[in-house]
């Protein structure tokens, strides 16, 4: 359980466990045991800015869509997720989005999180109907 998913670009990953274990990655955490669900996710919350169910219904919709690029992976979707929540310098960003490897490329971060953020946002057409948009005398 505590190894990172070994098809990181699966399609199909929808466990809060399997997240927490992506996250864990990018957080620099792997040597760290999963904790209660309640504390795993104040973590997750804290370093993303949102829940694992939210990030895991935002994957499973980018999917359903088809909203991603080909070569997409769930921690791409997480740096995007920090980034939104931090919006750091690039530097900073690329620590933050290490993994046990080091610290990423700057060229590498922007490739894969501007994607990503792009394709979150697509996502409002479908969440947001203009139905619901009301007009005032």
């Amino acid at each position: 359980m505590d190894e990172l998913p070994r098809a990181k670009r699966n399609r199909e990953l929808t466990s809060a466990d399997e997240f927490y274990l992506l996250a864990k990655d990018v957080q620099r955490r792997t040597g760290q045991k999963i904790i209660a669900e309640q504390g795993e996710d104040r973590r997750f919350r804290e370093f993303f800015g949102t829940g694992v169910a939210v990030a895991i219904n935002a994957w499973t919709l980018l999917v359903e869509h088809e909203r991603l690029e080909e070569n997409a992976e769930i921690s791409h979707l997480l740096w995007a997720m920090y980034f939104l929540k931090c919006y750091p310098k690039t530097g900073e960003g690329c620590a933050a989005a290490a993994s046990e490897k080091g610290a990423i490329d700057p060229k590498t971060w922007r490739k894969y999180i501007w994607p990503m953020i792009y394709a979150l946002a697509d996502l409002e057409s479908i969440l947001v109907s203009s139905r619901l948009i009301f007009s005032f005398p």
